[in-house]
């Protein structure tokens, strides 16, 4: 329960340089008087509610809640309990000045002044100013009556009756979250259909490097069988022809060997033929000195002819010989010639096959060497290792959209769950369920009221706050269709219940109860007697303050009157 124990103000309105305190919790039941412009209304109305909710009760203008005299200095303090805490909250405009305290000790201030009154609302009063105006103030001229209201300010003000707009609060939080997370998923999906197109963009990749390094491959492959099938027919044309190098190479050596033995053969039958020429020459000189001597040139003795023609003979039958033995070495000779020509011959197109074999092997030692080195090129291939690597990125993009499919689900199944809390949460969830059990006590205590002001209908209040008035002959009315004073006994009885079910609810109940010009306005005088009895009842439970220009009437009604009156431009207060 919240008891408000002062409200002190000065250059509020026509209120001048003075604090001006008036003491809320002192009197049951308080009759505010005194002519018009004297301040009453700044007083109660204006000033409570400008200290709590930062606006006057009234339509005024802020800047015109200034004391146009002073102009600046304007201050606004209210002290009140709330079960063992005191508050104290002050107000000032030129300069302006919004500070709460509580036990003395200033409340750390928010950055914006509007979380800071939403911070005295919320935790401190637990009301806004449409529920305070309907439960703690009924005027007769900004005041618009609970059935004035539309649906949704009804549905504000039973909810902080009720202290159930903690649910509203609740909702409108879940909201910004599922809002969020909707954004979330929203930024989720579109970050899940980039990685998808990502990864389908790497597969692809992948697989046109995987199709190039096939075709590679099938290059690779066709120019190692091309350069195979040359070496097989290297090899072949060699093999057909015995042309190996080796064989060639012994082949060669054989044959210099033998014209090396042939030549040396040559040598010795030149050297026999020199010597069977010389010998035949030699031999040919003998024959022709027998023929030309008669004499012997060293012993000068005559020789025989028959001596002579012996020699001549022997001579000649040795020079036949020497010419067959020349004859057989010149023959000897000349095919042994013509076997080193057919050799050297031999030998020449031996050195040219073996050239052209030597060719051939190197070229076969190429085409392996190439063969290898494709071979070893493909094995270290740069379009393998960018597979390699491209597919480690298809891992790392795939791990990836996991986790965010991942983070995608916990975030879609947050919404759900939020999506079903918000339900609960919403006009026709957990408030609707509250709000059914109160409604036959907000029913039953509207009709109470109504009885005792001898407003004899039975008033009927739905789920959705539209009302259903009967009367004693079970006409149906609804609340435009009554009178000025009937309405104003509606509204009063609106307020009474309202206040019942706040203290039954412990939410918004306090001690503070105004009624500014109730008295004045369209109740007659059974009306005014109906209501007093209600007020002194309502008297026991709260501080009962009635602004009236009918002091005359009602000052014996009232244990306490506090009188208001301006003299040169300023208003003051006046206790009797």
């Amino acid at each position: 329960m919240i008891k408000f124990e002062k409200v002190r103000f000065k250059n509020f309105g026509s209120f001048g340089n003075t604090f001006t305190e008036i003491l809320l919790d002192q009197n049951n039941t308080t009759l505010i008087c005194g002519n018009n412009g004297s301040g009453k209304s700044f007083a109660f109305l204006d000033s409570i509610t400008f200290a709590l909710f930062g606006k006057p009760f009234r339509k005024i203008n802020i800047p015109q809640l200034v004391n146009s005299v002073n102009g600046k200095g304007c201050v606004v303090e209210i002290e009140f309990l709330r079960g063992s805490d005191n508050f104290m909250i002050r107000r000032g405009i030129n300069p302006r000045v919004f500070e709460i305290y509580k036990n003395s000790e200033l409340v750390d201030q928010d950055a914006k002044s509007v979380d800071y009154q939403e911070y005295l609302e919320n935790q401190i009063l637990k009301m806004n100013y449409k529920t305070f105006t309907q439960v703690v103030i009924l005027g007769s001229s900004s005041f618009v009556p609970f059935m004035q209201l539309s649906a949704a300010d009804r549905r504000s003000v039973i909810e902080n009756i009720l202290d159930i707009n903690i649910f509203s609060t609740m909702n409108v939080v879940l909201k910004g979250k599922i809002l969020s997370l909707k954004e979330t998923l929203k930024e989720l999906s579109g970050k899940i259909e980039l990685q998808k197109s990502k990864i389908e963009v790497q597969q692809n990749y992948i697989s046109t490097l995987e199709k190039k390094n096939y075709q590679e491959d099938e290059d690779v492959s066709s120019r190692i069988k091309e350069l195979e099938e040359k070496i097989n027919d290297h090899l072949s044309d060699l093999l057909s022809k015995r042309n190996t190098t080796a064989c060639l190479n012994e082949e060669m050596n054989t044959l210099k060997t033998n014209i090396k033995e042939r030549q040396a053969k040559s040598k010795n039958y030149n050297s026999l033929l020199s010597e069977q020429i010389a010998n035949k020459k030699q031999k040919q000189q003998h024959v022709a000195f027998f023929k030309d001597n008669c004499k012997c040139p060293t012993c000068s003795q005559s020789i025989d002819e028959k001596v002579k023609k012996e020699k001549i003979l022997i001579t000649n039958y040795e020079i036949s010989n020497i010419e067959d033995t020349i004859e057989k070495i010149n023959s000897a000779l000349k095919e042994n010639v013509e076997l080193i020509e057919l050799g050297e011959l031999n030998l020449d197109k031996l050195s040219k096959t073996y050239s052209y074999a030597q060719g051939i092997e190197k070229e076969i030692s190429l085409l392996t060497k190439e063969i290898e080195r494709i071979k070893s090129s493909t094995q270290k291939s740069v379009i393998k290792d960018n597979i390699a690597d491209e597919k480690e990125k298809l891992k790392l993009l795939q791990a990836s959209l996991s986790t965010l499919e991942e983070e995608k689900n916990e975030h879609s199944e947050d919404l759900m769950y939020h999506e079903i809390t918000s339900e609960l949460l919403r006009d026709g969830g957990v408030k609707s369920k509250i709000i059914k059990y109160y409604l036959p006590h907000m029913n039953k205590f509207i009709n109470k009221f109504l009885t005792s002001m001898d407003f004899f209908v039975q008033f009927h209040m739905d789920e959705e706050f539209r009302e259903q008035i009967k009367s004693r002959y079970r006409d149906e009315f609804s609340y435009m269709n009554f009178s000025e004073g009937e309405k104003m006994r509606i509204d009063l009885a609106l307020l009474l219940a309202w206040r019942e079910i706040a203290r039954m609810k412990n939410s918004v109940n306090c001690n503070l109860l105004i009624l500014d010009e109730v008295f004045d306005s369209s109740l007659d005088t059974v009306g005014m007697d109906e209501l007093m009895k209600l007020l002194k009842l309502v008297s026991d439970k709260a501080n009962v303050y009635v602004i009236s220009h009918k002091a005359d009437q009602l000052v014996d009604k009232f244990s306490t009157v506090i009188s208001f009156e301006k003299k040169n431009n300023f208003s003051k207060m006046i206790n009797t």
